[in-house]
């Protein structure tokens, strides 16, 4: 359903670097999960399943989940490692 809408993005919170990967609206809005894939806080994904493919009754992706926005916590980074990491998404 659907191409895949990239839209590269950078929001900076309080705590986090936040680099959106792809449009919210590719993905189904009862699918978005935040995830820590071992990184203690300091890496967080923001997944979700793209539209038309999530079993709601199950809260399962049919196909699998994709990346929409990677979060950086801001006291875990150099200034220069998060300007780096926003130079690279900025050159999508």
């Amino acid at each position: 359903m659907g191409e895949c809408r990239e839209m590269p993005h950078v929001d900076i919170t309080k705590d986090y670097v936040r680099l959106r990967q792809k449009s919210p609206s590719y993905f189904d809005k009862s699918s978005f999960r935040t995830i820590d894939p071992g990184e203690r806080g300091h890496l967080k994904l923001v997944i979700g399943c793209k539209k038309g493919s999530y079993d709601k009754k199950k809260q399962k992706c049919k196909i699998g989940t994709e990346v929409q926005t990677v979060l950086l916590r801001k006291k875990d980074f150099t200034k220069k490692q998060l300007d780096e990491a926003i130079k690279k998404l900025k050159k999508r």
